[in-house]
C-alpha cells in the first residue's frame, strides 16, 4: 500500500470515522469499485485533505461549503455529522451556510441549512 493511500486512510478515519473507513473497503479488493475506494482515499484524503498549511477544521468548512453549493446532499450530510470530529461548530456550519446562499443561490443555502438542521439534532 502506497504511504499515501495509508495517510489518506489515516485522515479520512480521523474526518469520518473509523467505521465508515471499515465499510468503504471492506469489500473484495478486486470487486467493483473497490478501485476507486483506493483512488478516493489516495488522492482526496491522502493527497488534499493531507496537504497541510489549512487546519481540519477549515478545510471541512471549504468542503460543506462546496457540497452545499453543488447541491451534493449525501455527501454534504455525512459530512455534517463528521463536523464533530473537526471542530466544525454548530455556528461555523451556519456561517458558511450563510455564505453558500450569498454566492451559490438560497435554495442551495436552504437545503444545506434543513439537512443541517436534521442531523445536529439527531446528534443531541
Amino acid at each position: 500500500m502506497s504511504e499515501q493511500l495509508e495517510r489518506g486512510k489515516r485522515k479520512r478515519a480521523q474526518v469520518m470515522g473509523q467505521e465508515y473507513v471499515d465499510r468503504a473497503f471492506s469489500g473484495h479488493p478486486e470487486a467493483f469499485g473497490a478501485d476507486y475506494q483506493r483512488f478516493l482515499t489516495e488522492y482526496a484524503w491522502g493527497a488534499a485533505w493531507g496537504r497541510g498549511n489549512l487546519t481540519d477544521r477549515e478545510r471541512h468548512m471549504v468542503t460543506l461549503g462546496i457540497l452545499a453549493a453543488l447541491g451534493r446532499e449525501r455527501e454534504f450530510e455525512g459530512h455534517v455529522r463528521a463536523t464533530q470530529n473537526t471542530g466544525v461548530s454548530a455556528r461555523d456550519l451556519s456561517d458558511v451556510l450563510h455564505q453558500v446562499a450569498i454566492y451559490a443561490g438560497v435554495p442551495a443555502g436552504l437545503s444545506g441549512f434543513t439537512i443541517a438542521r436534521r442531523v445536529l439534532e439527531e446528534q443531541e
